[in-house]
């Protein structure tokens, strides 16, 4: 380090020692007649004690500029200036040499103006006026000193020594490095002279040069005081902070206090960097971090202590301990500490504000991160940024700006990273161009970018190339991974995982991957295996904590309850006033794979024939396992004729990520019409379909759902529905949709229900899904349908048919799932217009 004049200018301890240590020079003795009358002539200005009497003079003076030399400036200093000019070139020179002692360039430079014109004053008061000048950066008349002295005392080396440091001051680096460097081929075996290179190397900001001249100095000198202070010094710029802290508290007297909290404050810094760093094992991974915030917990009240002397110290101590916390994952306390330094006036400074963004994003406030990465982004040292940086703070702001929903803001600042970071880079003392890591990273958080923004497509186009370009890159595999399960294809994710896990078997991202995949495929003892290890060796990570959140809700039990409420209706199918609920509610699971249930209904309806009320309760179990979902249920139905017992079996087994296959078997099926039980009608039913499912943007299903009701009637219906997204943004989907659907009735129309010989409906439509509000896992959306088709039946023509609906959906916290629609539908039966205007509903929660 360096220590500082009253002018704040940054001096070298080492080559700076004649200010602690003034060289001794020769005067002729003053004849005793002149010197008496000069000596009195100040007498009624000074203080006894400086005055006394003639006849001591003499003895006095050399008294005065002893003390000056052991550190007591002041009576020497008030003695010469009361002398001034008129005590003689002596006492000009001697109060120029006492005014640099106690670090005053000004008086320095002021006193030398006082010399006669042509005097030679001796080789220590030129280097002081050399230094003074220096100290006032006046660096042309420094220089200009510093070669007269080289000139008049060629083997006084300090000249050349502080020639090459003025250079470097005045940063003509190039030319202090010439200076220092032929100082040094002159003079090899000076350690005064390797310190004045190590200087012009930590002026040119290369701290390992100036640590290895220093170290030279010090082979040169073992063992003297200032160069061992230069040593502790320069291992300190070197950012060997705990090496210098070591050898400092070997020889604590040759260091302030000021200077041992620094050098403490460094080590524990160090300390810092080294926990943010990867640990050969995983109980390791705290260790260090944990070591640091209990030295800060026990320096810090220490230093509090001892008033505002201490003051920078403990700021900067607490600004140092952010990083601690961050490291730790303590990062509600990092934030608390932030705020408290804010609330103090402190202003934390740049280096520190990532750490404190970071927190405030793991801690899902994206708007305060993204303001304090902005604050970081605008400074005007961003330019100076390391690569690393810079890219870690885009990122930063990326995410904060996409979790806080803002994706126009975190579009433009994608779209700076991806301008900023070119795929090849050339090395120094490499001649081929090697691929750059921040181009790949830049990629990688562009390509999750499209995926926040739902624009999957573009975002598997490019994962998937970035892992066939990079094979062995377990990371890219993990996000890929993630990305197929997004897209609903979870086989292909775990595909891609088991190949990621060949690389790196034990890797963090890759077993939680593995674990959201295993309850996407209903492998839960997998999934249970897999999170407990995730979350017992990371659980600080978000992805461990979200699945361990996953698994958790999985665990619960779950009440489902679906309905309906026709607010205007004149239709033969459903009547008037018609209302329907259905609750079924689950246990937790059993055994892993088992749930049971119980729940119950109820409907009624107004119809020509007269009311009709169904009531039903139902019990049963259901069986969930990889690629298939069984269920099964024994329910009683009463509908005014009485009380039945009902059967419902329901299978669905999927055959890769894109086909399922099911069916149900149904005695007593609750689809019979509600007009047809209540004139005592019932039916068994059975279903069959296969559904299709690209990806999370495109689905067909088609059924077959033959029946028989108990009046000897008996249907075959035959429907294709599907979905194909057109257009999505990161807060509408647009969808075009289709419904077919056909029946055929073995009896004719003259049937207590609605019952056509055969019919046709042909509806596309548009569905439009706008999210209203979405934080994390809590999302309103409101949703618009539109489909205007056609309807013929059997005997009747042809008419038209138009649909329109409107509703909201809300999600809450991964347990609660609700939404309503209204929905109107113009449309004929039998050959008559009808409208029908109803509410639907329904509600997943689980407790």
């Amino acid at each position: 380090m360096y220590e500082k004049n009253e002018k704040g200018r940054h001096l070298p301890s080492a080559l700076h020692k004649s200010a602690a240590r003034p060289a001794r020079h020769r005067q002729a003795p003053a004849p005793a007649a002149r010197l008496r009358h000069g000596f009195a002539a100040v007498c009624a200005a000074l203080a006894p004690l400086l005055c006394p009497a003639p006849a001591q003079a003499g003895d006095d003076y050399d008294a005065l500029i002893q003390r000056a030399r052991a550190g007591d400036h002041q009576p020497a200093l008030a003695m010469l200036r009361a002398l001034g000019p008129a005590g003689g070139p002596r006492a000009i020179q001697d109060r120029i040499l006492v005014a640099s002692w106690a670090g005053r360039p000004d008086e320095v430079t002021q006193t030398y103006a006082q010399l006669p014109a042509g005097a030679q004053p001796p080789a220590d008061v030129r280097l002081a006026v050399a230094r003074a000048l220096r100290d006032l950066r006046r660096w042309p008349e420094a220089l200009a000193q510093f070669r007269d002295g080289m000139r008049a005392y060629p083997s006084q080396p300090a000249f050349a020594a502080g020639l090459a440091m003025t250079l470097a001051d005045a940063d003509r680096l190039d030319e202090a490095l010439a200076a220092g460097e032929q100082l040094v081929r002159a003079r090899p075996r000076d350690a005064d002279a390797h310190l004045a290179l190590a200087y012009v190397h930590a002026r040119r900001n290369t701290p390992f040069e100036a640590l290895y001249a220093t170290d030279r100095a010090r082979d040169l000198m073992p063992g003297a005081a200032y160069v061992e202070r230069e040593y502790v010094f320069a291992l300190q710029r070197a950012r060997m902070a705990g090496a210098a802290l070591t050898h400092a508290t070997r020889r604590p007297e040759l260091y302030t206090e000021a200077q041992m909290r620094r050098l403490q404050a460094d080590a524990l810094a160090e300390q810092v960097r080294l926990a943010s760093m990867p640990t050969r094992n995983e109980a390791d991974r705290f260790a260090i971090a944990d070591r640091v915030l209990a030295h800060y917990d026990a320096l810090i009240p220490a230093w509090s202590t001892q008033g505002d002397e201490t003051r920078d110290d403990v700021i900067r101590a607490r600004i140092d301990r952010l990083h601690a916390l961050h490291a730790r994952y303590r990062m509600r306390d990092l934030a608390s500490e932030y705020e408290a330094l804010r609330a103090e006036g402190v202003a934390v400074p740049r280096y520190a504000l990532g750490d404190v963004a970071s927190a405030y994003l793991y801690l899902r406030q994206p708007e305060q991160a993204a303001a304090i990465y902005q604050q970081v982004a605008q400074a005007e040292e961003s330019h100076d940024d390391d690569p690393v940086d810079r890219l870690g703070n885009q990122t930063g702001r990326y995410y904060s700006l996409a979790e806080a929903e803002d994706f126009d803001g975190a579009s433009q600042v994608m779209d700076e990273t991806r301008e900023g970071y070119p795929a090849w880079v050339y090395v120094k003392g490499q001649p081929m161009r090697i691929p750059n890591d921040l181009h790949l990273q830049s990629m990688q958080v562009d390509a999750g970018a499209r995926l926040q923004a739902d624009d999957t497509p573009e975002a598997q186009a490019r994962l998937e190339g970035m892992a066939r370009n990079a094979p062995n890159n377990s990371t890219l595999k993990s996000e890929l991974a993630a990305l197929y399960r997004a897209r609903s294809l979870p086989r292909a994710s775990e595909r891609t995982l088991k190949m990621a896990e060949t690389l790196t078997p034990r890797n963090i991202g890759v077993e939680n991957g593995q674990g959201f995949t295993a309850l996407a495929l209903q492998e839960w003892r997998q999934a249970e295996a897999l999170s407990r290890d995730t979350l017992a060796r990371a659980p600080e990570n978000p992805l461990s904590r979200r699945l361990a959140r996953e698994w958790a809700v999985h665990n619960k039990a779950e009440l489902r309850i679906g309905g309906y409420r026709g607010l205007a209706s004149d239709s033969p199918v459903s009547g008037s006033g018609d209302f329907g609920i259905d609750a079924v509610i689950y246990t937790p699971p059993l055994d892993y794979n088992w749930r049971g249930f119980a729940g119950g209904g109820y409907a009624n309806g107004d119809f020509e024939e007269g009311r009709g009320t169904y009531r039903w309760a139902r019990a049963g179990a259901q069986w969930r396992g990889r690629d298939q979902t069984v269920e099964g249920e024994v329910s009683a139905n009463q509908y005014g004729h009485g009380a039945r017992t009902g059967l419902r079996l329901s299978a669905a087994y999927d055959l890769d990520d894109h086909w399922q296959i099911g069916g149900s078997a149904e005695r007593l099926s609750r689809d019979t019409p509600l007009r047809a039980l209540a004139s005592g009608v019932s039916s068994n039913g059975l279903s069959a379909y296969a559904r299709w499912r690209a990806h999370e943007r495109s689905e067909w299903t088609l059924r077959l759902s033959p029946s028989r009701f108990s009046d000897g009637n008996q249907r075959w219906a035959l429907s294709l529905d599907g979905r194909e997204r057109i257009h999505t943004t990161p807060h509408l989907k647009t969808d075009l949709t289709l419904e077919l659907s056909s029946q055929r009735n073995s009896l004719d129309a003259e049937r207590p229900y609605f019952n056509p010989r055969s019919d046709l409906m042909v509806l596309p439509g548009l569905r439009l899904t706008h999210t209203l509000h979405r934080r994390y896992e809590n999302a309103w959306e409101q949703i618009g349908t539109l489909g205007a088709g056609a309807y013929t039946q059997q005997g009747y023509g042809t008419g038209g048919v138009i649909a329109l609906g409107y509703g909201q959906r809300y999600r809450a916290n991964d347990v609660l799932d609700m939404g309503a629609m209204v929905t109107g539908v113009s449309r004929p039966y039998d050959g008559r217009r009808e409208r029908e205007l109803r509410i639907t509903f329904d509600l997943a929660y689980r407790f």
